[in-house]
Order: C-alpha cells, then structure tokens, then sequence
C-alpha cells in the first residue's frame, strides 16, 4: 500500500484521543505544515518571516494552554526542517505556501471546524499538487498525480461503507509518509515556540 501504514493511522487516532482530554480545539481545526530546505538550513525565524509573523511576538509556550487564536503558530526546527503547527490556514493558502516553498519543499494538511480542507504538496513556489482529504480523487496543480502513489490510506478510507473515518488522522500520517515527520500528543504537551502570523 503506498502511504501510511495502519498503524500509523491509529497513531493518530489515539494522538487526538489524548489531547481531547485537555483541548478539543486542535481537533476541530488544525494546519499542519512541514518546511524542508533543498539546501541549506532553514531557520525556524526565516519561515516565521515568510508566514509574515511579528519575531516581537515570539514566546515558549505548551500549545494545550493556548487557547484558539488563527494568528499564532507554533514552530519547531527539526535538524534542517521547520515544522508549523496552527489552528488554521492563512486565508489566502496557495499564497502562503508560494512563499514558503521558495527553494524549499512543503507538505501541508490542514481542516477547519465545517470540514474544509486541504492536503497540499508545494516545491519552489509551486503547487505541485493540492486535493481534498475527504475526496482525495479530485487533485488540482502543476502536477495533480504526483502523490499518487502516497493515497492509497486516504483512498481506502474514502471508499468504506461503515464508520470509523479517521478523516483527519489519515492525513496526518500521509504528510508523516511523505516526509518522515510526526508529531504526537506529548509535542503539544511540552513547551514550543509560538509567535503571530500576517502582521504585515
């Protein structure tokens, strides 16, 4: 099966189990991005730049103690990746990940509370490709069939007849598959970096 295996689904599964406890935001809204560099490293205050955030506002904070709030974010540098994580996108999406893919790759996945999403693939300020999780079939950018061979979970998922759909766990285990990146209950639990985004 090309993409997630199951048990990284399930990973998923029980990592909203856990933080439902504590807050139930992060699963009603979430973006999750991952910035990874072609060549040198990218730094967690370049990309806070490129999101058009304030470095005034940048702070250490558990992110289960935020409430929500669309203008902060929460970063972490992992070796030469940035990782991004809010509770929604910027409202211009292809915009944002123009500019945070230039020389870089981003994989991006994100949902809001009335189930609008997105799954976007993006390399040097380019969608490569973008689709909808819940209809992973309809595909749209400069090349829609480039992650193809990573849907089969999101597919499956579409085509069963009987609940559970881990609609938004699947996707984040497809952007874990596609970019050896993960998070897990305990990252929201420990302090992260956080800042506001689109002050300018």
């Amino acid at each position: 099966m090309g993409g997630p295996t199951p048990e990284r689904i399930e990973h998923y599964v029980r990592m909203f189990e856990q933080l439902r406890d504590v807050s139930a935001d992060f699963e009603e809204s979430m973006c999750w991005t991952v910035v990874r560099p072609h060549r040198a490293r990218l730094t967690v205050g370049e990309v806070l730049g490129r999101l058009r955030g304030d470095p005034d506002t940048m702070t250490t904070c558990r992110p289960v103690e935020v409430g929500y709030d669309d203008e902060v974010v929460f970063l972490e540098q992992r070796d030469d990746a940035v990782i991004v994580v809010g509770y929604t996108a910027d409202s211009d999406e292809e915009d944002v990940l123009r500019r945070l893919s230039q020389d870089a790759t981003v994989h991006e996945v994100f949902w809001v509370i009335n189930n609008f999403n997105r799954l976007y693939y993006a390399v040097d300020g380019v969608v490569v490709t973008g689709l909808d999780v819940l209809y992973p079939q309809e595909r749209w950018g400069a090349d829609p069939d480039a992650l193809t061979d990573h849907l089969d979970a999101l597919h499956d998922l579409r085509d069963r007849e009987r609940a559970p759909f881990p609609d938004w766990e699947t996707a984040m285990a497809t952007v874990e598959s596609l970019t050896g990146l993960g998070l897990d209950a305990g990252w929201f639990d420990r302090p992260q970096l956080s800042a506001k985004i689109n002050r300018s």
